[in-house]
């Protein structure tokens, strides 16, 4: 694998939830088939709305999206509009994550609820209101922010059935006999590749691109070893790599130091060890 500038793949994943909206928002939005190259950012900045309001339309846990589904657009301005929303909590619920992802404040979410500290439980029914606990707050962060005023997350890439697959078997050849988390770090290498400018654009393309010696960057996809069809282990650590919101793996490849021969790679900073393979950026 050859040096190169990286930088970190990240897909964000919303806390469990459950909510009722006010009618009416639902009637006033727009339909769009999700293509090659399509994010919800990118999407939400074409149509004036956040990345939440669109995952809230679509019932998402995650940013992931898929060629050829088709998404609910919702109108901004019934969504700005709409009445006070109910959140149920669920488990892994905090005050912080549920006003992140409504766009309030935790001060604001305390008042609405009448809440003296910050301890809910799992069940409760929080009222999400439009704005802030005061003036003072909801100057500092309004509860709907103008899209220029959200910054860009981290991109979430619609991925293709053919591709998840394609990187599926990757990680069984390159990680078969490794820990599971071993075969997640594996997926993330890819994915963290996909996302550099430096690299192509795709995970087909990333598996695939060959050095200058006409050798492949991966040498499964060389030896045909990626051929071989990709175990539920493999499978399960592909999704939690596309899925996963807190992992800070931005290594930029991984080697084995029994068998690699390349000295420049243990040059490299090392962000992790798992298994029989040494991940480094």
């Amino acid at each position: 694998m050859k040096k190169t500038t990286m930088k970190k793949w990240v897909f964000a994943s919303a806390a469990s939830l459950s909510f009722l909206a006010a009618q009416g928002t639902a009637e006033a939005a727009a339909l769009h088939k999700v293509v090659k190259g399509d994010t919800l950012w990118e999407l939400g900045q074409q149509n004036g709305v956040t990345v939440d309001e669109l995952k809230k339309a679509n019932h998402r846990q995650n940013d992931m999206i898929y060629i050829g589904e088709t998404l609910t657009i919702p109108d901004h301005t019934a969504v700005q509009a709409s009445s006070s929303i109910v959140h149920k909590v669920a488990k892994g619920d905090t005050l912080f994550s549920i006003a992140k992802h409504y766009g309030v404040t935790v001060e604001g979410l305390k008042a609405a609820n009448h809440l003296q500290n910050d301890t809910i439980y799992i069940g409760q029914s929080l009222t999400i209101g439009n704005g802030s606990s005061s003036a003072e707050a909801q100057t500092a962060q309004p509860a709907a922010p103008a899209v220029n005023q959200q910054p860009a997350p981290p991109q979430s890439v619609a991925i293709s059935a053919e591709d998840k697959d394609l990187l599926s078997r990757l990680v069984e050849a390159e990680a078969k006999g490794e820990p599971y988390q071993g075969k997640v770090a594996v997926a993330i290498v890819v994915l963290n590749r996909v996302a550099s400018p430096e690299f192509p654009n795709s995970i087909h393309d990333v598996i695939y691109q060959q050095l200058e010696n006409g050798e492949y960057q991966f040498t499964p996809a060389g030896n045909g070893a990626i051929n071989q069809p990709a175990s539920d282990d493999s499978k399960r650590a592909v999704n939690e790599a596309l899925a996963s919101q807190n992992h800070t793996n931005d290594a930029l490849y991984f080697y084995n130091p029994q068998i690699a021969t390349n000295d420049w790679l243990e040059t490299r900073q090392v962000t992790a060890v798992i298994g029989n393979h040494v991940f480094a950026k």
